[in-house]
């Protein structure tokens, strides 16, 4: 397992607990695609994030909907330039107070310590097939 992309991973998850979106921006590549797992559900291929503007636009939406997000990561799996991290999202509707408790899967693409490409889904198995992997 390649240590150097589990602390990538780590330290996007550090860096979206601490709201911290320069640093969070820091570790993703500046064309790098990042497809939600909600936004793909409801917009399909539309609904991907591109570049450093379209991350900051998702992070702006997603705390636009949600008080004290957090993640904590379960589990990373490194396969090289592919990585399969298992985690849960927490926050609180704003307005609602809904609890957000939702666990994903996200299947990344790390070339050079930078995140290029990255993907939820609602399953592990899912995760590993994006990835070429089946469980």
């Amino acid at each position: 397992m390649s240590q150097k992309n589990v602390e990538t991973v780590l330290k996007l998850a550090e860096a979206f607990n601490r709201g911290d979106l320069e640093r969070l921006l820091s570790e993703w590549h500046p064309e790098g695609e990042y497809r939600a797992a909600i936004q793909q559900v409801v917009e399909g291929e539309a609904g991907a994030f591109r570049g450093h503007d379209g991350l900051r636009r998702w992070w702006h939406e997603l705390h636009d909907l949600y008080d004290d997000l957090s993640v904590k990561v379960l589990e990373v799996r490194d396969f090289g330039e592919q990585v399969v991290v298992v985690l849960v999202i927490h926050g609180r509707g704003k307005g609602s107070g809904v609890a957000l408790d939702t666990p994903l899967a996200q299947a990344l693409t790390i070339r050079q310590g930078k995140v290029t490409q990255a993907c939820d889904y609602f399953s592990v198995d899912d995760a590993l097939e994006a990835v070429g992997l089946a469980e």
